[in-house]
């Protein structure tokens, strides 16, 4: 199976392509191919034949050239998933393509279950990996944070998506949202081949010092919270310290939550570099373009 990795993004957010695909260097030696869409003038860049600001329109586009190019698979990812630490680029060169292959996958996602988050279907298990195999009515099973994606599925589900969906629509949420849904009418050898990973014990790189702690405490004070206070009190206390939570440790190290949230540097993703000593990366974030 021939793999690469394709980021679709916008001119808007090319500062952020451009930390992100650092990161990727940094952290993932020998790294596939790497394709981007939505965007010109960048290495790599594929053809734009779309409007930049439709999302699902380039991405369909880059699965054709893809395809055309030769290959069957794709990281896909937005430009504000970075990996956070070191990739164990073995599992993810090697052993999730033949997944992908062996269970005939739709998807597989790297931000997967377990580390505080349930799983969202029916337990199964390739080789020494515990999966988590999504049912046709579960609502995220598409996932863009990052995950391996089959390049004619993904295709084809975009092409309904686009179909069924106005211009206004066009976005990665909608894939994600409305795509998910049990009413998107899509046919189940879209909806019922979606895997996510259970990602703990198949990283190289360290757990994050004191992690665990963190969430533990931060738990407790956010209970505190709600008891003493109510549940606004407790709202308000998730927008300063939930960070923490949305680490997710596997062969990709990343932040579920991305590093944007609603057109913004997201809060929690800054909270927890911050915690994590990434204060360098912070700034930069924070000298950024993005508006």
């Amino acid at each position: 199976m021939k793999v690469c990795i394709l980021i679709s993004t916008c001119e808007k957010y090319r500062a952020l392509l451009h930390f992100t695909r650092a990161r990727l260097a940094e952290f993932w030696p020998g790294i596939p191919p790497v394709r981007v869409a939505g965007i010109e003038n960048e290495p790599d860049a594929l053809e734009l034949r779309d409007d930049s600001r439709n999302w699902m329109k380039v991405t369909r586009s880059a699965c054709e050239d893809l395809i055309t190019e030769g290959f069957d698979a794709a990281y896909v990812l937005l430009e504000d998933h970075p990996p956070l630490a070191s990739c164990d680029t073995r599992r993810l060169a090697e052993e999730l393509p033949e997944m992908m292959a062996d269970l005939g996958a739709v998807s597989i996602a790297l931000s997967g279950f377990g580390q505080g988050r349930k799983r969202l279907g029916e337990k199964t298990q390739w080789r020494d990996w515990d999966l988590d195999r999504c049912l046709p009515s579960t609502l995220w099973k598409f996932p863009l944070h990052p995950a391996l994606w089959r390049l004619n599925a993904l295709r084809e589900l975009l092409d309904r998506l686009i179909q069924q969906l106005p211009e206004s629509e066009h976005t990665p949420w909608a894939f994600e949202r409305k795509g998910g849904a049990p009413d998107a009418n899509l046919p189940v050898e879209l909806t019922s081949h979606s895997y996510r990973i259970d990602g703990r014990h198949k990283a190289v790189a360290p757990y994050p010092a004191g992690l665990g702690a963190m969430r533990f405490a931060t738990d407790v004070f956010r209970f505190a919270a709600r008891k003493l206070a109510g549940p606004a009190a407790r709202e308000a206390v998730d927008e300063r310290i939930l960070g923490v939570h949305h680490y997710y440790h596997g062969p990709y190290p990343l932040l579920w939550s991305g590093l944007m949230r609603k057109g913004k540097l997201n809060p929690d993703a800054l909270y927890f570099l911050r915690l994590a000593g990434r204060s360098d990366w912070c700034r930069e974030l924070e000298q950024m373009p993005l508006s």
